[in-house]
């Protein structure tokens, strides 16, 4: 299996984090093409992801590419004592040839859900079986 080859990193405007009923919730989440003019609609869930650590481990993706890319510190990457749950999606659209990968992670507070976008990749296009 080849590595993850990060095309750029797409810039998010407006809201980054949004309220759900529970972990099982879907999120309307819309950014715009690598490209530009084209405005994108994915749906992201609990339920379609996987954790990012599984990318790391199997050695698709490195620490030093989500640092390189902000969307997170190595700092805390590295931190043996830190929970890492973030999760991913690969998105593909019709209108588009682009591949993207959304970086996200579900939290909670007092009894409240919500995800939080970490970021969105334009990556090559890649099969993970």
């Amino acid at each position: 299996m080849t590595k993850i080859s990060i095309i750029k990193k797409i810039q998010l405007g407006g809201e980054r984090s949004f309220p759900i009923e529970s972990p099982d919730s879907e999120v309307y989440f819309n950014f715009y093409c690598g490209n530009g003019g084209i405005k994108h609609e994915a749906i992201i869930s609990f339920k379609n992801s996987n954790f990012l650590s599984s990318l790391i481990e199997t050695g698709l993706i490195t620490n030093h590419d989500l640092a390189q890319n902000n969307i997170v510190k190595l700092e805390y990457l590295e931190d043996q004592n830190a929970v890492f749950s973030f999760r991913y999606q690969i998105c593909n659209f019709k209108d588009c040839q682009n591949t993207y990968l959304l970086i996200f992670d579900v939290h909670e507070n007092r009894g409240y859900y919500g995800f939080f976008i970490h970021g969105v990749l334009q990556i090559e296009k890649i099969i993970i079986e």
